[in-house]
């Protein structure tokens, strides 16, 4: 599995008991949708690479139970029995494949979806986006100007068109924004 083709959905904390569970962390806007998978890789950002089971030998690890506890998640792996099994997945990411993610309703977009467009002010190119941050308030687009940071509120206000296939992103920005 390539990193660059996965999805983080989760980050593994700390064991749950002594069977062999974990304690997950959600990084998804859609959480729900961990019950519906029945295998996931994971990602050790200590070693930058996915773990491989101990048993299959292959970086695929295949879930034998999920719960929800308050607002996060005890999730099992098959082959997994005992705490000391699990000691070194904690911290991994759980990630999956890109293929496999939520479909977002039309207008709506993944951050890494947005990462590189070019922004346009009133048909003016301003800069591209180098990420996309949320400081409380609201998603903000943050673009890299001539080596100027410039913030956008990610707002139908601001943000007038997000064309994905051409690459762009169109804003009216008022006087003073940049």
């Amino acid at each position: 599995m390539e990193f660059e083709k996965c999805l983080s959905v989760g980050k593994i904390v700390k064991p749950v008991g002594i069977k062999g569970l974990v304690k997950v962390i959600s990084l998804s806007d859609f959480p729900d949708k961990f019950f519906e998978r029945h295998s996931v890789f994971l990602y050790d950002e200590k070693k930058r690479a996915f773990a491989v089971h101990p048993v299959n030998k292959g970086e695929e690890f295949r879930i034998k139970e999920c719960r929800a506890i308050q607002d996060t998640f005890r999730v099992g792996f098959e082959g997994y029995n005992s705490i000391n099994d699990v000691q070194d997945l904690i911290g991994c990411l759980i990630m999956i494949d890109e293929k496999d993610k939520a479909q977002l309703p039309e207008g709506r977009y993944y951050y890494y979806e947005l990462i590189g467009l070019e922004v346009l002010d009133k048909g003016e190119k301003i800069g591209r986006i180098s990420e996309v941050v949320d400081y409380g308030s609201g998603d903000l687009l943050k673009v890299d100007s001539d080596g100027k940071e410039v913030l956008i509120p990610f707002r139908d206000e601001f943000v007038k068109l997000v064309d994905m296939k051409s690459g762009r992103v169109e804003v009216d920005l008022i006087d003073g924004f940049r």
